[in-house]
């Protein structure tokens, strides 16, 4: 009942079953960005990954510049089991693709702009489909960047697509490209005038900065919830942003409970902290009188006569599906491989099997195991024998 009375409002709207606006947690979007160019296994893959990750809808994207409507039907068919009951979109401003996206049962549309929406609009009143609008006229080559543009247009737009659901996104942009500022001020201006729901596209600002994706996208999802944003969308098109999705959907979580128990986003009983801790613990060093040895030269390297060990991390769609692999090998062939989550359990069993008779090779496997589990956790990619994060020394030059 709550939730019928909710929908009553302006600034929140019924996306197939899902609802969204300012009264709801921030939904989070994923785009499978090319979804026409990749197979259908991939396409799948991408689809349970993202379902995985906690994506509340998935967003179908296409190609710009192509018309590849007579493939949406089967993108859609393909992607509808493994989404479930969470809505399918499209991504594209091709009038045609987005008709043949609603006449096969497309839940919203990315995008219309002053320059496609007459086509369209009087389909996606018909069937009832949600639509993203944007301050834009790409037909005529027009984007508006000051604030002042990008509301006046938005608003030009809503008045025309007057009694169809929308979303308004108000184009958040890179940092120092056209102005992130500016973009985050379009978003406040015109939610004081208007509150229907908005849409944030953060992707568009950690996919094009070089820094991890963790702590940006909990910043900017606190940004999109004080700006009163309900869709926060991303693709994951690159390995530095690798997790975003689950990234979001944890900080919309915490956004939201920050925003009803009116508090700041601390201490909510979940978090965002991957590679600090909360609290630092100052040990204090203890003077044990003992002579204090620094290493001369690294030991002269000798092969264990029970052989050798190759160490793989195979990464899954959800972090507990993970595990490492160290395979043995004598005289270059393969005799047993180990499988397990933890370092411990491998080199234990290793040593158990009596695999390990040198204490540097022991050393050394613990060290490189150890990698391997930090690397499965934190989604890191793991190679033998390369330092998982920054090399010290010139992280130590460097500051």
């Amino acid at each position: 009942e709550k939730r019928d009375e909710l929908l009553k409002k302006e600034n929140n709207i019924l996306v197939r079953n899902l609802p969204v606006g300012e009264d709801f947690p921030m939904r989070v979007l994923s785009e499978i960005a090319s979804a026409p160019i990749l197979s259908k296994e991939d396409l799948i893959k991408k689809a349970e990954f993202f379902v995985a990750s906690g994506s509340d809808m998935i967003d179908i994207g296409m190609i710009a510049g192509e018309d590849r409507s007579d493939e949406i039907p089967d993108l859609i068919d393909t992607l509808r089991p493994i989404v479930g009951d969470r809505p399918l979109s499209i991504d594209t401003l091709n009038p045609k693709e987005i008709e043949a996206a609603v006449n096969h049962g497309i839940d919203m549309v990315l995008s219309l702009d002053n320059g496609n929406y007459e086509e369209v609009l009087p389909l996606l009143k018909e069937k009832n489909v949600p639509a993203v609008l944007l301050p834009t006229n790409f037909s005529e080559g027009y984007v508006p960047h000051t604030p002042e543009d990008r509301v006046a247009s938005m608003q030009k737009l809503v008045e025309a697509c007057d009694g169809l659901e929308v979303v308004c996104d108000l184009i958040l942009d890179p940092v120092n490209s056209a102005s992130i500022v500016d973009s985050i001020i379009a978003f406040h201006d015109f939610h004081e005038i208007d509150k229907k729901p908005m849409f944030f596209g953060i992707g568009n600002v950690i996919e094009l900065m070089d820094a991890d994706s963790v702590g940006a996208n909990a910043v900017l999802a606190g940004i999109a919830m004080e700006l009163g944003a309900s869709i926060l969308f991303t693709p994951e098109e690159s390995g530095k942003t690798h997790g975003s999705v689950r990234e979001l959907a944890i900080a919309s979580k915490m956004m939201f409970l920050a925003k009803n128990r009116q508090s700041i986003p601390k201490d909510l009983g979940v978090d965002l902290l991957v590679f600090k801790d909360k609290k630092k613990r100052f040990d204090l060093k203890q003077d044990d009188n003992v002579p204090i040895v620094k290493q001369d030269a690294p030991i002269k390297f000798v092969r264990d006569k029970a052989g050798s060990f190759k160490i793989r991390v195979e990464h899954a769609i959800s972090v507990k599906d993970s595990y490492i692999v160290a395979t043995h090998f004598k005289k270059t062939k393969p005799t047993i491989s180990f499988e397990g989550k933890r370092a411990s359990e491998i080199y234990e069993e290793i040593i158990e099997k009596g695999l390990v008779t040198r204490l540097d090779h022991a050393a050394y496997l613990g060290k490189e195991l150890e990698k391997a589990e930090i690397a499965m956790l934190t989604g890191k990619e793991y190679v033998q024998d390369f330092d998982l994060f920054k090399d010290p020394e010139e992280f130590i030059k460097q500051n």
